[in-house]
């Protein structure tokens, strides 16, 4: 059987999308084939048109990050044929052929039943950027912070950063500072739960002081780089600071002193390799308790499979805000 997939063909430093017609494989032992109902555009598959950003391992390939769809053909015992699943994570879309594509073929060790609660398109508004804000929150819940600690979010109208500042105050969490260069996104974020908005510029310090006032009791980061060399001096006494991104740059120049006089902790948060026996409690709680009533606040932008190669294109260009879903 054949389907359409949108690869991305290397000529010298240019990366072309092309879509090209595939040939379904013969399954191997433990694979499914699922056909993709949705897809969404993240960070990390808009840097895949950058032969320099070090995110695809080898050209020719077919991106895309995370896939929700149906189970057409498996030789796994785990899932049947006709079962709602969702993927994220692991080589999808970086050494193995990923989501933006009719129909894919994985590991079903990849692969994680779509809870009850959620539609196709729900997993996929979520997609990496929702799981990987589940895994921030999480880590901050597990030092029992009081509804009313102050808490940082960065990239806050990115996926990530939505989605955490989305489902803190779904918990009930009211004292949230959001952290934008979007000046113009400011009604946004206060919809979304942020009693205040400020610029990466408001958390710097001339001075570079290794210890400053007391303000953040937990931060949930997703751009790294000097911002964080920014934050980690603020953070309040055994404050915890769930990392998750560097879009602001891998680089940290920063001192022991917040770790050692105030008993901050670091916590780094993955994703793409979190084990798969853990995965399906997470997606459960995006799908009951984490998942906020202003959802659709995040719900922003759609576009179609065919449209794909120019919304790629623009995406790190263009102003946004929340979520860009893929219907296949």
């Amino acid at each position: 059987m054949k389907y359409q997939a949108l690869e991305l063909q290397l000529n010298d430093t240019q990366v072309t999308p092309t879509f090209v017609e595939q040939q379904l494989p013969e399954l191997a032992a433990d694979q499914v084939t699922v056909k993709v109902a949705y897809s969404d555009i993240n960070y990390k598959d808009a840097l895949t048109l950058n032969s320099r950003s070090g995110v695809l391992r080898q050209y020719p390939q077919i991106p895309g990050i995370d896939a929700a769809g149906t189970v057409v053909a498996s030789k796994s015992t785990a899932f049947k044929v006709d079962q709602k699943v969702l993927l994220t994570g692991f080589d999808f879309g970086i050494s193995w052929p990923g989501g933006y594509a009719e129909f894919i073929t994985v590991p079903a060790a990849w692969l994680v039943p779509l809870p009850q609660e959620l539609s196709l398109a729900d997993a996929m508004w979520y997609g990496t950027a929702g799981f990987t804000a589940a895994l921030s929150v999480r880590a901050l819940l597990k030092y029992n912070l009081p509804l009313a600690a102050p808490i940082l979010v960065t990239g806050a109208t990115g996926g990530v950063g939505g989605w955490a500042m989305a489902i803190l105050h779904q918990l009930g969490y009211y004292n949230l500072t959001a952290v934008s260069r979007n000046v113009a996104a400011t009604d946004y974020l206060q919809t979304l739960g942020a009693n205040n908005v400020i610029t990466p510029a408001e958390l710097a310090d001339p001075r570079q002081r290794p210890l400053q006032k007391q303000k953040f009791v937990g931060v949930i980061d997703a751009v790294g780089g000097t911002l964080l060399t920014d934050i980690l001096p603020q953070v309040s006494y055994s404050g915890i600071v769930a990392l998750s991104g560097n879009a602001g740059g891998n680089k940290l120049a920063a001192t022991t002193l917040p770790f050692i006089l105030r008993g901050i902790r670091l916590q780094g948060i993955d994703s793409v390799s979190y084990p798969t026996a853990k995965r399906a409690a997470v997606w459960q709680q995006l799908a009951t308790d984490f998942k906020p009533t202003q959802a659709q606040l995040l719900q922003q932008n759609t576009v179609e499979f065919k449209q794909l190669p120019n919304a790629l294109a623009t995406f790190l260009a263009e102003k946004h805000h929340g979520r860009t879903l893929v219907r296949i």
